[in-house]
């Protein structure tokens, strides 16, 4: 009865550790397939947030070229009468757009930012993490440097441009030297561009070092794919 016993019991502690180790191979078997959907996802938005990364640096590098335009208008007009050249580009500017500059302004929503922000909480990596952030806050700091230049050309430049017009209308009609000085030497326009110019400083100074986080994200999430390859 003895041995009997003893052999029910090695039985029944043997049925339970199939049972246990049956019960953790499956255990190990479901965390092995979350991980996996956890790396194809993580994958998947990092594929997705490169090609967006990609977009928006093209899209950068034409605002970093109409912002240096403006610069080089604003310079052009707060230069002496006697060092400005009639070839200038702010004579073509001013000539196209009946007024001191062209821009078009920061209306462009950054698909990484407003992607990256609901995808924060699924991405694995730390790096690309750690990216994605510095990237939002300069981005944040280019958007409003751009609305504080925006506004200020609104309040400054449009009442001018209205005021000198009809300057334009002649300039377009008869380029001259002589006109566009008489617009730029006055008083309040000098004072006016010398204002916009710091603006414009500032906001390419932001840009510059967004374009500096676009490229270290976009190598972070080269290198996070790279390596599930």
């Amino acid at each position: 009865m003895e041995n009997k016993t003893s052999k029910y019991i090695k039985y029944a502690i043997g049925e339970i550790s199939l049972v246990v180790i049956g019960i953790l191979i499956a255990l190990q078997i479901n965390n092995w397939n979350e991980e996996r959907k956890l790396k194809l996802n993580d994958l998947q938005l990092c594929k997705e947030l490169l090609n967006d990364a990609l977009a928006d640096s093209i899209f950068f590098q034409s605002r970093l070229v109409g912002l240096n335009q403006l610069k080089t208008a604003a310079r052009y007009i707060l230069e002496k009468p006697e060092l400005r050249k009639p070839d200038s580009i702010i004579l073509e500017i001013a000539n196209e757009a009946n007024g001191f500059f062209t821009y078009r302004g920061f209306r462009y929503l950054s698909t990484v930012v407003s992607n990256g922000k609901s995808y924060m909480q699924e991405l694995q990596s730390k790096s690309v993490i750690n990216a994605l952030r510095r990237y939002n806050l300069q981005y944040d700091y280019v958007a409003g440097s751009i609305q504080r230049l925006n506004a200020l050309n609104e309040k400054e430049l449009n009442p001018l441009q209205k005021k000198h017009m009809n300057d334009f209308i002649l300039l377009k009609e008869n380029p001259n030297l002589e006109t566009l000085n008489m617009m730029y030497d006055d008083e309040e326009v000098q004072k006016s561009i010398f204002l916009i110019n710091d603006y414009i400083n500032d906001t390419l100074n932001h840009l510059n070092i967004l374009q500096l986080d676009n490229r270290a994200l976009i190598e972070a999430l080269r290198e996070r794919i790279k390596n599930d390859l």
